[in-house]
């Protein structure tokens, strides 16, 4: 429909995943979609800018609620998946905004570096695109496959925070909002505004550790980890134990925000 502005949807499930329909679904009536997504799984892969250098984009068919969207997929990482689509799919028309999801599992505190959810936003906004990164709490098993999740909640509340999010002048230093929603919300979840926690929303826990302990053996455990907790403001606390939508803005700049002149000093 002329006048709707452009999304780019893209994800780290594979555009396989129930949840990038499920974005769809919730963008629909807000915008324009235009489909970019991993052929495959690839959960935390980070920023990882990856894939085979013979990859090409793949047309799918993606219907959703009796709309044909434009979608494609490519045997990348959801980083590489972004950079190629923003220069490949988008010659004719630049998206207004990246939506990177729907997420199965949360991601909160130091695990936005794991994120290929969050991978994908940054491959955007360092494009000077404004990018969402949103993600659902779902079980632990369902982190890596498509487990059978109610999106409801999650579809209205990544609609509400599009149509806000799309008609605002952000602050400067905010390339990146990141949205995590608890497996709870409804139309009364309360939505905080905080600051990403400095512990892991997951961790990974090795049980008796030996030099040869197969990597496999790694059990995921929520975060934060034994002996530390996560602080009142910070989107762990948030969404793990206020049961909150947690709205973190995030920056390219991962510059500490400590006075410069004190490391000058230091050396």
């Amino acid at each position: 429909m002329a006048g709707k502005p452009l999304i780019l949807l893209a994800n780290d499930d594979g555009i396989d995943s129930p949840g990038l329909e499920a974005a769809a679904e919730a963008l629909l009536s807000t915008a324009d979609i235009l489909v970019a997504a991993p052929k495959f799984q690839q959960t935390a892969s980070g920023r990882a800018l990856q894939g085979p250098p013979e990859a090409i984009f793949e047309p799918r068919a993606l219907n959703v609620t009796g709309t044909n969207l434009a979608a494609w997929c490519l045997d990348a990482s959801p980083a590489t998946t972004v950079r190629h689509a923003l220069q490949c799919l988008c010659t004719e028309r630049w998206p207004d905004m990246l939506v990177s999801g729907i997420n199965y599992g949360e991601n909160l505190g130091t695990n936005v570096s794991a994120s290929g959810t969050v991978g994908a936003a940054i491959q955007a906004a360092i494009w000077g695109i404004r990018a969402m990164a949103v993600s659902f709490e779902v079980p632990y098993e369902f982190h890596y496959t498509h487990g059978d999740v109610d999106w409801s909640g999650a579809k209205d509340a990544l609609e509400r925070a599009v149509r806000q999010l799309l008609v605002t002048i952000w602050p400067e230093d905010v390339d990146i909002i990141k949205v995590d929603i608890p497996d709870s919300v409804d139309r009364t979840t309360p939505w905080r505004v905080c600051r990403q926690s400095r512990e892991p929303g997951w961790w990974g826990f090795v049980p008796d550790a030996r030099f040869d302990t197969p990597v496999g053996e790694t059990i995921g455990r929520r975060g934060p980890r034994p002996g530390k907790s996560g602080q009142p403001c910070d989107d762990l606390t948030a969404l793990h134990h206020m049961k909150e939508v947690a709205v973190t803005p995030l920056s390219l700049d991962m510059s500490s925000r400590v006075c410069l002149e004190e490391i000058h000093e230091l050396l």
